[in-house]
């Protein structure tokens, strides 16, 4: 009988890890910004919250009328898969591609890097959003249509802020919106 027992448990273990596994697989198709990057071209708000101009990796395009260029990412990473129910937790950040990101040399100062900093922050927001929703949800790790949704709308929605704010404070010159957006970013209201 314990034999029995034992051989039925092996077996059902076995097809538990098989199911989990296929899933893992399913998980490449979510939405990641980050894994276009090669390693070491970004940077996480989890790893570094505060931007240097150390981090702009690149040079500007020659004859370029802007100050700098702030191309910003956003990871979505399995934290864990229920090993019964197939529920996924992730973690979600905000971050920037170094090396996508430049600054005009001439162009360099605190005001600037102020308004890149809180559009990096404007980004995490964001990402941090969608990992409440996703976390929130209890979302079967195999439902990637469904977790794409949430990733594509916020996204969405991270792009529409950011692009609110440029034009809010004239793309950095503007002191006082800058930081209104800040106050409306750590007060949750974005």
């Amino acid at each position: 009988m314990i034999r029995s027992i034992s051989t039925f448990l092996a077996l059902t273990l076995s097809i538990l890890v098989f199911g989990q596994e296929k899933n893992s697989q399913k998980w490449e198709k979510v939405i990641s910004e980050m894994t276009k990057a090669k390693e070491g071209d970004t940077i996480t708000y989890r790893s570094k919250q505060n931007l240097e101009w150390s981090d702009f990796k690149m040079t500007p395009p020659p004859n370029s009328n802007m100050k700098a260029y702030l191309e910003l990412t956003f990871g979505v990473f399995v934290k864990k898969v229920n090993y019964w129910s197939g529920v996924i937790s992730i973690d979600s950040y905000g971050g920037m591609r170094r090396d996508l990101s430049w600054v005009n040399s001439q162009q360099v100062s605190q005001k600037l890097l102020d308004y890149l900093q809180l559009k990096y922050e404007i980004a995490h927001y964001f990402a941090e959003k969608s990992e409440k929703e996703i976390n929130s949800k209890k979302i079967n790790a195999g439902n990637t249509d469904k977790i794409n949704g949430i990733i594509e709308a916020r996204l969405s929605e991270r792009d529409k802020a950011l692009n609110d704010f440029d034009i809010e404070s004239d793309f950095g010159n503007n002191a006082e919106i800058i930081e209104k957006w800040k106050q409306k970013l750590h007060d949750g209201g974005i």
